[in-house]
């Protein structure tokens, strides 16, 4: 089974976007380095926002979640395209707990209750709309679930699921976003709520099922319609042209700087570790770039 982002209308009442990203999330891991803790709190992060972005209409969009509860994980931010593509990373990817005492990885204790979840679209619009709400436990649907309801005002149950095998791969990951639409009756919604056991099961059901298996398991016996496909990915779209231009924003005074003190520059890329080299020659180039449009600092 591949990765896929499934969308589906429940009763025409409440849609339900169900996620299988087991594939980009062992492909983070294997990128960034996350040890097993980390790991499953980098590809919760992922998973949720490649899910919220799949509700991005027009090429160019995209979508970036950014949380932060003083914990050992640091900063951990996912940004996100209409078409699916995700890039990310966590501040400290070695940041590890021992399991808690019901077994499962202690998710809340490297990400820390106090701070913030941050998400910012870019719509195409001048400037981008920016939502934040604190977090609630740390554990990452919940505190994106929180979000939904604080910033959007819109109640939404979040599952969001990480198993990471012995050897420190991913065995299983995914997820599911379901929200009431307008005029959402109360005997759907008690009808749902009632099934928040086999919601909570869902990563189990990945390691058997397709997510449209899951969903039609899930709320069996409720009309459950499937809306469409589509297949997310890991993806940096970074390039040495985009990082010239960093450089030479910069301005003068660092560049030259940079010159006299190493001679040359190594830049990399935060959501993908590439490395990208800069010799003496480019970076004099640059240099006169940043003359010309007189970027100096500041």
């Amino acid at each position: 089974m591949g990765d896929v982002i499934s969308k589906f209308l429940i009763n025409n009442e409440v849609s339900v976007t169900a996620s299988d990203t087991t594939k980009l999330c062992e492909y983070a891991r294997i990128v960034h380095g996350t040890y097993p803790t980390s790991t499953a709190a980098f590809g919760r992060t992922l998973t949720a926002a490649v899910m919220m972005s799949s509700s991005l209409k027009a090429e160019g969009q995209n979508l970036t979640v950014s949380i932060n509860g003083g914990g050992p994980a640091g900063t951990v931010l996912a940004t996100s395209d209409a078409n699916g593509n995700v890039k990310g990373f966590i501040a400290n990817p070695s940041a590890d707990l021992p399991a808690t005492a019901s077994g499962k990885l202690d998710v809340g204790g490297i990400i820390g209750k106090s701070g913030f979840v941050t998400v910012s679209k870019n719509m195409g619009a001048s400037q981008p709309y920016v939502g934040k709400s604190p977090i609630v436990s740390g554990e990452i649907a919940e505190d994106i679930a929180n979000y939904f309801l604080v910033s959007e005002q819109q109640p939404s149950i979040v599952y969001l699921s990480v198993w990471v095998e012995t050897d420190t791969t991913v065995l299983v990951a995914g997820g599911l976003i379901i929200s009431p639409l307008p005029g959402a009756t109360e005997e759907t919604l008690s009808d749902i709520e009632s099934r928040l056991f086999d919601i909570s099961n869902y990563g189990l059901m990945l390691m058997s099922l397709t997510p449209e298996q899951a969903v039609s398991k899930i709320f069996s016996g409720m009309e459950v319609k499937h809306l469409s496909d589509s297949v997310p990915g890991y993806k940096c779209d970074c390039s040495k042209e985009h990082l010239e231009n960093i450089i030479i924003s910069l301005g003068e005074d660092e560049i030259r700087d940079i010159i006299e003190k190493d001679n040359q520059a190594e830049i990399v890329c935060r959501f993908c570790n590439k490395k990208y080299e800069f010799s003496r020659q480019e970076l004099l180039r640059l240099l006169e770039t940043a003359k010309n449009t007189g970027r100096v600092n500041e």
